[in-house]
């Protein structure tokens, strides 16, 4: 997706789409995917042992992140970020299963 916009718009624009869902395969549906995977990339939680600098740019509280996972594994087949059931992104680089 070439419009990246910065965590904080993107959960601006996945609010508003959950409030007004957008038809699935549509290109507001594609965008929506991509804000969400944004969003929950931005809120993952820092490990003990890593840099607090590297923390995440996003908090969300538990009710919201438990929406937002439930509903990107819904529309990814359980898989955040595509083919990668680990949780790793292709182009975050980001172990996700420590959420």
């Amino acid at each position: 997706m070439s419009d990246r916009v910065d965590d904080d718009t993107a959960l601006e624009e996945v609010m508003r789409f959950l409030d007004s869902p957008p038809e699935e395969g549509s290109a507001d549906d594609e965008r929506f995917g991509a804000r969400l995977r944004q969003v929950i990339a931005a809120a993952i939680p820092l490990d003990e042992s890593e840099d607090p600098a590297d923390g995440p740019t996003l908090q969300l509280d538990d009710d919201l992140r438990g929406r937002l996972e439930a509903l990107a594994k819904k529309r990814g087949g359980n898989h955040y970020f595509g083919d990668h059931p680990d949780g790793i992104g292709p182009t975050l680089g980001m172990d996700v299963s420590k959420s």
